[in-house]
């Protein structure tokens, strides 16, 4: 009696694997694969619905035409509670460094100097290393940054 009932438990818990299996096996039919446009920097394929796909490029092309931003990086230089620290650092580095915009910002209770607008992380350390000996502290952020020309 009790042997019948383990071969109806093995032999139903396999009947629900393979409907699980034709389920997903569905499932992954009707998603497509595209490529998606990644940082050089990366090694990643994205396999995702277009229709996934379209709503996130209608979301940048938005962030973008509505902020004027978009995401890139800039060098950190100073962070600080004093307000005159901050205003001094950011003067300082314009007279030594002048091709470089200069952005003095407020997070509540820090004061933050951040230099450029750089769309890959690359160019951004390329200025941390022209800066890192008057600046020795300086460090590369994530952060929005405003369109610079293109070239």
């Amino acid at each position: 009696m009790v042997m019948i009932r383990v071969i109806k438990m093995k032999s139903s818990l396999i009947l629900l694997f393979i409907v699980l299996a034709c389920i997903c096996n569905a499932q992954t039919d009707s998603v497509k694969s595209i490529a998606v446009p990644v940082p050089a920097d990366t090694n990643v394929r994205v396999i995702a619905n277009s229709q996934i796909t379209g709503s996130i490029q209608k979301v940048q092309q938005y962030q973008q035409l509505s902020h004027g931003t978009f995401a890139g990086y800039r060098v950190q230089v100073h962070f600080g509670t004093d307000r005159n620290g901050a205003t001094t650092v950011k003067t300082d580095f314009m007279s030594k460094y002048p091709g470089y915009s200069t952005y003095l910002t407020y997070q509540q209770p820090y004061f933050k100097v951040c230099i450029g607008d750089f769309r890959s992380k690359l160019d951004a350390a390329n200025a941390l290393s022209k800066i890192k000996r008057d600046y020795p502290g300086a460090f590369v952020i994530r952060d929005k940054i405003n369109p610079p020309p293109l070239h």
